[in-house]
């Protein structure tokens, strides 16, 4: 009989999945390009970029069929916001540089390169 003290996830083989941890590291690096190019094309944005990348990889969206978008706030669990061609109903849109929210740059980050 033996006692388990620490057990691994990752190496464990009937836990680890090669190909859905190849996508993830993907997906990772895709938002983190992004948001870089980004960074670099509107400096005075970077903090509303970096609150999306953070939306961006936890996965806080919902797109719709019909091409509008749900992103849940990050200061209210309550919270939805509505994003339909290009344009947000929360109260950072108007006011944020270039109306480029950072529910707007999650949905639409060409936007914002």
């Amino acid at each position: 009989m033996s006692i388990v003290t620490e057990y691994d996830w990752e190496s464990d083989a009937w836990t680890h999945h090669t190909a859905e941890h190849a996508a993830r590291a993907a997906w990772r690096a895709a938002v983190a390009a992004i948001a870089a190019k980004a960074r670099a094309n509107l400096p005075e944005c970077n903090g509303r970029i970096d609150r999306a990348e953070k939306m961006a990889l936890a996965g806080d969206v919902e797109f719709v069929a019909d091409g509008t978008a749900k992103v849940a706030s990050q200061s209210s669990g309550s919270t939805v916001y509505h994003v339909v061609g290009g344009h947000c109903d929360c109260r950072d849109y108007e006011k944020a540089p270039h109306q480029l929210c950072k529910h707007v740059r999650f949905v639409h980050p060409k936007l914002a390169v």
